[in-house]
């Protein structure tokens, strides 16, 4: 009898694992290759243009993200969802034009958006390797396309940085203890730094509820 109601608790719990986690994917069409590797991964994804849906996001083991292009800074309903968002039990990714408004939700000031560069840069990046770039060299080369600047130095305590160029500016952040991470749209575009950052995603989601530290 024992025995029977062990192999019956071990195939709920299977089924439980087989389940796929949920995962938001909200962009203005610049994130479609991020959404197809999440169902790579075995996430059930749900994908669609900036701010089409708000729903809910409580449960711990889902994902959502915001990846926006630049200039989107001061749209005024990126910021009311990225604040419910922040509220939920659900980790969150904000890439790209996404950053500003998460990272001021969580103390750092409003700036207005960074004058725009007439083109991209190769750059050093220094890296802490924890987080999202956990196993990732101390310093690495990373291309930075032109769009809104977010400087490390007006980050809020309540982030640590992980990466960031020679000159300021903020590649990756994380909250200290939610499971809240800032992403700068270059490393998800380069070969060799997006799937270390994907497979960092999930363990932390795996491991830590997403959270890094």
């Amino acid at each position: 009898m024992a025995r029977t109601e062990r192999n019956q608790a071990q195939k709920r719990h299977s089924r439980v694992q087989a389940r796929p986690r949920r995962a938001t994917v909200v962009h203005d069409g610049s994130a479609f290759q991020l959404a197809t590797d999440l169902r790579s991964y075995g996430f059930d994804v749900v994908e669609g243009p900036l701010l089409s849906s708000a729903a809910a996001h409580d449960d711990p083991g889902a994902l959502a993200v915001i990846a926006t292009r630049s200039g989107v800074t001061r749209n005024e309903r990126l910021r009311e969802w990225t604040h419910q968002l922040c509220w939920t039990g659900a980790t969150l990714l904000a890439v790209g034009a996404a950053v500003g408004p998460v990272a001021e939700f969580f103390g750092a000031p409003r700036t207005d958006p960074s004058e725009p560069r007439v083109g991209g840069r190769l750059t050093n990046v220094a890296s802490v390797s924890q987080g999202l770039f956990c196993g990732l060299p101390g310093e690495f080369r990373l291309a930075l396309a032109a769009g809104d600047r977010f400087p490390v130095s007006d980050l809020s305590t309540e982030f640590g940085a992980t990466a960031w160029s020679q000159d300021g500016e903020l590649i990756g952040a994380s909250h200290v203890f939610r499971p809240v991470h800032l992403l700068h749209a270059a490393a998800l575009e380069s070969s060799e730094v997006r799937p270390v950052v994907l497979r960092n995603l999930l363990r932390l989601l795996r491991e830590r509820g997403g959270r890094a530290f």
